[in-house]
């Protein structure tokens, strides 16, 4: 008897919609506040109005069509109960004040936010306190203007063991601003078009797996934070005068694995960072490499490509990078020969080139890129030892194996001895000459 009763009371709260022509739908509100607790409320298609608070545990379902709309009133939806789950679901049109939102989720956990749309909303998901939440397969766009004017696409403080993945987030402030708040995994998610599409701020022990970040001022920024596990993102597109594709800033204990810095004005720099392990990622098409700005200390590069670099590196202040005495990194501009087959070039490279510094400072300069004169000015460099050169030098460059410029053994046996065979004849030239 009692099971039947639980069934009819949550068949009483399966919002259905009679297709009546103009009509209003249901008051949603009433309908939350009048649903057992841990029932299911299903909505038909319609526009419900908005605030809403749902303070019990419920799952609300929506669908195609199925509309919350906050009419610019403050928060859209307030929640302030744990286990509340939500999908499904079109909101819009919050408020535009400090800190209001399409979803709120207030000092709770165990939420689930799952496959909804925010549009039109100044946060798009704020979440303040709690944590183990998990946000999955959300769509979310800010009001249209400057970035400065907007909110976050998803905002964390002090909240931890958050699961954000696969969201698209567009046109915000930043797309994830992460703040006082650990444990956090973000994953597959897409963002674009805002100012910074990660944001990490006093937080520790958070991990960005496998994003893609494009076409925003700076793809990660890290700030003040400590053991940030960023790996196989791609960063691409930040072009700005002042976009990074990776800023790491007064930062420690960072693991930047397998990623992709594409086509960014900068494509990562250190600042003031402390312990940073950079390992296999692909720096490449970038007009800056890798800079760095005061004193970055404990920095470990090794099996990272830097390809296609109008600048390699430009490096100031002081930096102080550790090597394993085993492999570097790959250098497109590198030249020189393997000659025990260990797949690591005999002679240093130096990045840290007399004409990358010129360039930064002085742009016009790229005018001569590539220019007989400055193949002779860095040819000439080579042969002198400059102070501070070793903040610029890789020891142990790699050498790709396919390379077509490295020679095989036998090939080098022949250029020696064809040196030497001339050295001999011109000598033997002289003497005939002189006699």
């Amino acid at each position: 008897m009692k099971k039947k009763a639980a069934l009819l009371a949550l068949a009483l709260f399966i919002v259905g919609w009679p297709g009546k022509t103009g009509a209003e739908p249901a008051n949603l509100q009433r309908i939350i506040d009048e649903a057992p607790v841990n029932s299911e409320v299903r909505l038909a298609a319609g526009t419900y109005k908005g605030p809403l608070m749902i303070d019990k545990p419920i799952t609300i379902i929506g669908g195609k069509g199925v509309v919350i709309d906050g009419q610019k009133n403050g928060t859209v939806i307030t929640v302030e109960a744990d286990h509340v789950s939500i999908s499904g679901l079109t909101i819009k049109q919050s408020g535009k004040g400090a800190q209001e939102a399409g979803l709120l989720l207030k000092k709770v956990k165990q939420a689930k936010i799952r496959n909804n749309w925010f549009d039109n909303v100044q946060y798009g998901i704020y979440i303040r306190g709690g944590g183990r939440h998990v946000i999955t397969g959300n769509t979310i766009s800010s009001y249209t203007g400057h970035f400065s004017t907007r909110g976050n696409g998803i905002h964390l403080l002090s909240t931890n063991e958050n699961k954000l993945t696969n969201n698209t987030i567009k046109q915000v402030q930043d797309g994830v601003y992460i703040d006082d708040s650990s444990d956090n995994l973000l994953k597959g998610n897409r963002i674009s078009d805002s100012r910074y599409a990660l944001h990490f701020m006093f937080s520790a022990q958070n991990r960005a797996e496998s994003n893609q970040l494009s076409n925003n001022i700076t793809g990660i920024m890290a700030m003040n934070s400590s053991g940030i596990k960023i790996e196989e993102n791609r960063l691409e597109q930040h072009v700005n005068y002042r976009g990074y594709g990776v800023l790491i800033y007064e930062t420690e204990d960072v693991q930047l694995l397998r990623n992709k810095v594409l086509y960014n004005h900068n494509g990562l720099s250190l600042q003031t960072a402390k312990a940073v392990l950079m390992e296999e990622n692909e720096i490449a098409g970038n007009y800056i490499g890798i800079t760095t700005e005061g004193e970055n200390r404990n920095i470990q590069m090794r099996r990272n490509r830097m390809e296609g670099n109008l600048i390699q590196t430009k490096l100031s202040g002081q930096s102080f990078f550790l090597d394993d005495g085993q492999s570097g990194n790959y250098w497109d501009d590198y030249r020189s020969y393997d000659l025990d087959g260990d797949g690591i070039g005999e002679v240093p490279y130096k990045s840290a080139s007399g004409y990358s510094q010129l360039l930064y400072r002085y742009p016009h300069l790229q005018f001569y890129f590539e220019s007989p004169a400055m193949h002779v000015w860095q040819s000439v460099e080579k042969l002198f030892s400059l102070k501070g050169e070793e903040d610029g030098t890789d020891r142990y460059p790699l050498v790709n194996n396919v390379h077509k410029e490295a020679p095989s053994y036998m090939s080098l046996l022949f250029i020696c001895a064809g040196a030497a065979g001339g050295l001999l004849y011109f000598i033997q030239q002289r003497r005939r000459r002189e006699t």
